[in-house]
């Protein structure tokens, strides 16, 4: 992979690439069920359904859908292509490279029989990385009802899964997460990879957020996650000329209604990923907003680096450097282009420990 400081445009030879990568229960179940039937009514209609007003303007085809539905909507349309399909995806290297950053957070901090909450847990894509880790009790959120009933189907499609799961449709940035797990119920770990972004709409949304996350998460317990890098991307905008509004290169783009200002809270942009995110509203995390908000829910930051850092520090051990060529990273055909390696530096890996 390239130095973080050389030119994404430059290419990249594979033989380079691989030469660089050559070198470098307390509480378990008990209660859940019962849990359960207690709130069956709110398990039945996970998500919050929008408002009469905003159903209205919808089907009347207003523009202005909430962005919570836009993006349901757009993960709900997302399919399911399969393991063989997706190695003909336009950013196949890339997609294994984000996922061997999250078997590399995974790692390194859960534990054997780990209690986890997954937020944004989607089609259930991180269930593999989990059985590895060997937890013994998991729930899965998801704001998309489609990508949870596959990785419902996903888990009971597992060999010998060791942990227990179960999966819910619910807005964790707008209701709290008693409403489907029961208040006995703690956590070792929360899992949230590619979504916390979203819950930065508000200040409101983001306070719920944190509250879902600490909430049952016992002290010592650890929360990490995936974010787009708002430092990066606001200096890679303001590195364009003056009237440009976006950034990108073949395979991803994000755009912007305007370059002068970026509040701390409902910075919007629109994110296009190629084979992956069409151009979804997302939003930039202010990350010493973000970190001071977690301070107050007795989060102490444990580890903050880019995706490029933590692929040079993570290559250089021995497991996470073979990972990468059984997770098809690197391989005899090649590995990720320029501009995938690029786009790879959008993202920054984080953990915070509860104190």
């Amino acid at each position: 992979m390239a130095d973080q400081s050389r030119d994404a445009t430059t290419s990249r030879s594979g033989n380079s690439s691989e030469s660089r990568a050559h070198s470098m229960n307390q509480q378990g179940g008990r209660g859940y069920d019962q849990h359960q039937q207690q709130h069956s009514a709110t398990t039945t209609k996970r998500a919050r359904s929008p408002s009469a007003q905003e159903d209205a303007s919808e089907q009347q085809g207003h523009p202005q859908k909430k962005v919570h539905t836009q993006v349901a909507e757009h993960y709900n349309a997302r399919p399911d292509v399969g393991v063989e399909k997706r190695k003909e995806s336009t950013i196949f290297r890339m997609k294994s490279f984000n996922n061997w950053l999250k078997s590399v957070l995974i790692g390194r901090y859960a534990r054997q029989r780990d209690r986890v909450l997954d937020v944004g847990v989607g089609k259930g894509g991180d269930l593999l990385k989990w059985s590895k880790a060997k937890i013994q009790f998991f729930i899965g959120c998801d704001i998309a009802s489609k990508s949870i009933e596959q990785a419902k189907e996903r888990y009971r499609t597992m060999r010998n899964p060791p942990f227990e799961a179960h999966f819910h449709a619910m807005d964790c940035y707008s209701e709290p997460i008693s409403n489907v797990v029961p208040p006995n119920q703690v956590f070792d770990m929360v899992s949230m990879q590619f979504c916390l972004h979203y819950s930065f709409e508000t200040e409101e949304k983001a306070r719920m957020m944190l509250h879902n996350v600490t909430s049952q998460l016992k002290p010592g317990g650890v929360f990490i996650g995936t974010i787009p890098d708002a430092y990066w991307i606001v200096k890679k905008l303001k590195s364009e000329s003056d009237d440009r509004l976006e950034i990108g290169n073949s395979i991803y783009s994000i755009r912007f209604e305007r370059r002068d200002t970026f509040e701390k809270f409902g910075s919007k942009y629109w994110f296009h990923l190629e084979d992956a995110i069409d151009d979804c509203p997302e939003y930039l995390v202010h990350f010493p907003t973000f970190q001071k908000l977690a301070e107050e829910y007795g989060l102490e930051l444990i580890y903050n680096k880019k995706f490029h850092e933590v692929y040079e520090e993570a290559s250089q051990e021995l497991d996470f450097n073979q990972l990468l060529f059984r997770m098809n990273v690197i391989s005899e055909e090649g590995n990720l282009s320029a501009d995938e390696w690029e786009a790879a530096n959008i993202y920054l890996a984080f953990a915070f420990r509860k104190k």
